[in-house]
């Protein structure tokens, strides 16, 4: 990866739905190497998946993990079933996993989903009240 894919990726972050054609205008490439680039990214595991991100609607919390010794790895693969937002942390926990669910009580089957999960010890859950 060089500093041309690296420009593409923010570009793609600032609007995944940026036209090959306006990148390559503001990469100094040609379309075909714009396309031939993310292909590549694509191919690596750079660029996992192109999505969308929407206002908040319905529920979001965040679920803290506690896990056991040498099982982190796959409880984060089971938190990417269930979000896009999954990450190791410091501290008294392990595992930080972001959820969004249409009601309160789909949110608490997600998190139960997570906290029935061989190798999960304890939880912790925060769900958002207010956004500023």
């Amino acid at each position: 990866m060089d500093d041309t894919d690296t420009k593409i990726l923010n570009l793609l972050r600032e609007n995944s739905r940026m036209k090959n054609t306006d990148i390559a205008r503001r990469v100094n490439l040609t379309e075909r190497a714009v396309r031939a680039r993310i292909e590549k990214l694509v191919r690596e595991s750079v660029i996992r998946k192109f999505t969308i991100v929407t206002s908040p609607v319905g529920v979001e919390g965040i679920v803290l993990i506690g896990t056991q010794v040498g099982r982190t790895s796959a409880v984060k693969a089971k938190g990417r079933e269930v979000s896009d937002s999954v990450f190791e942390c410091s501290g008294e926990f392990d595992v930080a996993v972001r959820l969004r669910a249409d009601t309160l009580d789909e949110l608490n089957a997600k998190v139960d989903d997570l906290r029935s999960y061989p190798g999960v010890i304890r939880t912790s859950t925060l769900v958002k009240l207010v956004e500023s």
